[in-house]
């Protein structure tokens, strides 16, 4: 291997340019492409009342970001393959560029949303080719769970870090001043890439054509749709609203019409054999239901280190320092896991859903004024230890069932749940159930609660919500540990698939006997 890595040279770059250092200049793009967002969430607050937007406004532009970074994925090799590795850097950052300049100056919502669209798909555009540049350097042998233990180390630590950063800028300067740092950034990349980068094509021209734009554009409104309908539900009260009953027809003409292309157009966006990928619906599930255990983190903790703790925003940045650590060592136990002991993925995975089980059993019994800043870093080193570990082990499952020529776009359908329509969904349970939850202890307590002042109810509340998390991650672990030792058990585990059609045959006959 130490050969291999000898051998290999970057052939993009001029020869004046010292093999030493080539690697690191990947690496120096790729961390410039990770900190330029077209949003950026650390500025909610200040965002807020400059361009006249509500959060929910913001984490709708924050999910356009990481739907268009999704769909990117099914048309990656055929960018790549079209134009020259120079061109495709000094592109996808004019891309983010032209986004940072505009979103702060514009107070259109749905302009903001198309903005963070451009901008999620331009920075995997950036990020993409420098990942793929540098994969024979890092893993020779194409081992995808070395390979995968190193991008969601950088895609997901790195961001921590940027946004640390990020939050200091905000809080002594201004807002605005994030997106001048983020086009500086760009233009250093731009500068670097034309003058020691030449013109490299790892692989003959292949043209553009046959590429289904159509298809991107309608999936991408079937997921939008969704989360729209998902993240503004509350505020606009459900069905009653016309937005949220057209959004929802948007959706279904949408994923009609994607239907009809994927069964009777020659090259779907999405092909039918990429859904046929074994064990997709419990990929997606489990995805699922680790973004809404993550939401825990986004809703009620942010809750409890604002309304009870009153940590200030330099405060609550630091807690991201521990996340990061913990990325790490998840980053490192995947590589060592499953590269060098070989074990099986579904038990690291089941190793990384119980860390984020374990941070909510942890917090559960965190929830009191008392608690200071220490007792929170060994519950957020769990949460980003199993966050990444499930993130690398599940993918890494998806390269080794997938056929090649699907495996991105496995990943894109297993984006609309694990960057898409999960955390929506989470923070949408965790607000609703905390508003009727924190309504019943207030009604529970009475005149105590008068005199105890708002924050008991509120800390009853969200250690209730922890105590329910906790509950679903157990029945999560059980069924993956059921999935995991299935051949040991007499009777079939009962699926989904399984449970609805034993279901549907009872009622059948029911009906027919009747």
């Amino acid at each position: 291997m130490q050969q291999q890595n000898q051998i290999f040279r970057f052939m993009s770059f001029k020869e004046f340019v010292p093999d030493g250092i080539r690697f690191w200049i990947y690496m120096l793009f790729l961390a410039c492409f990770q900190f330029s967002n077209g949003m950026y969430f650390t500025a909610m607050s200040q965002m807020e009342g400059s361009l006249s937007i509500t959060p929910n406004d913001v984490k709708m532009m924050s999910h356009a970001m990481l739907i268009g970074l999704t769909m990117y994925f099914p048309v990656a090799f055929r960018l790549k393959f079209r134009f020259t590795n120079r061109t495709c850097l000094i592109a996808a950052a004019l891309m983010l560029i032209g986004c940072n300049l505009i979103v702060p100056y514009v107070h259109s919502t749905p302009v903001l949303v198309l903005l963070c669209f451009i901008a999620g798909f331009a920075r995997l555009f950036g990020t993409f080719e420098c990942l793929s540049s540098v994969l024979p350097k890092v893993a020779p042998t194409h081992n995808y769970a070395v390979f995968l233990s190193f991008v969601f180390f950088i895609v997901l630590g790195v961001v921590h870090v940027f946004d640390i950063a990020s939050t200091h800028i905000i809080y002594f300067y201004n807002w605005r001043y994030v997106h001048i740092l983020a086009i500086g950034l760009l233009l250093v990349v731009i500068l670097c890439a034309y003058m020691l980068m030449r013109p490299f094509r790892p692989m003959p021209k292949m043209p553009l054509y046959g590429v289904d734009w159509l298809g991107m554009v309608l999936w991408s409104t079937f997921i939008l749709s969704l989360i729209f309908v998902v993240q503004y539900g509350n505020q606009l009260n459900w069905l009653d609203s016309a937005y949220i009953r057209a959004a929802l027809g948007a959706a279904t003409l949408a994923l009609a019409f994607s239907l009809w292309r994927l069964f009777n157009i020659r090259h779907p966006f999405l092909e039918v054999d990429a859904f046929k990928t074994k064990n997709l619906l419990n990929l997606l599930v489990i995805f699922l239901l680790m973004g809404i255990l993550l939401a825990t983190k986004t809703v009620l903790q942010n809750t409890f280190t604002g309304a009870i703790l009153h940590f200030d925003t330099l405060n609550t940045a630091s807690l991201k320092w521990f996340e990061f650590f913990g990325m790490a060592l998840g980053a490192v136990f995947s590589w060592f896991t499953l590269s060098r002991l070989q074990w099986h993925k579904k038990l690291v995975t089941f190793i990384g859903m119980s860390c984020i089980v374990l941070y909510t059993v942890m917090m559960y019994f965190l929830m009191s004024p008392d608690t200071n800043i220490e007792k929170l870093y060994l519950p957020l080193v769990c949460c980003g230890f199993g966050q990444v570990v499930i993130f690398i082990t599940l993918t890494v499952y998806a390269q080794a069932t997938a056929q090649f020529r699907n495996y991105f776009q496995v990943i894109c359908i297993l984006g609309f749940i694990r960057t898409g329509i999960a955390s929506p969904i989470g923070d949408a349970i965790y607000s609703r159930a905390m508003s009727g939850v924190l309504s019943k202890n207030l009604a529970l307590l009475g005149e105590n609660a008068v005199e105890a002042t708002h924050a008991l109810p509120l800390q009853y509340t969200l250690q209730e919500l922890y105590g329910y998390s906790v509950i679903l991650g157990v029945i999560a672990l059980i069924a993956i540990a059921a999935s995991r030792f299935k051949k040991h058990i007499g009777m079939p585990v009962p699926t989904f698939v399984r449970m609805y059609r034993l279901n549907w045959l009872r009622h059948y006959r029911f009906l027919h006997l009747k």
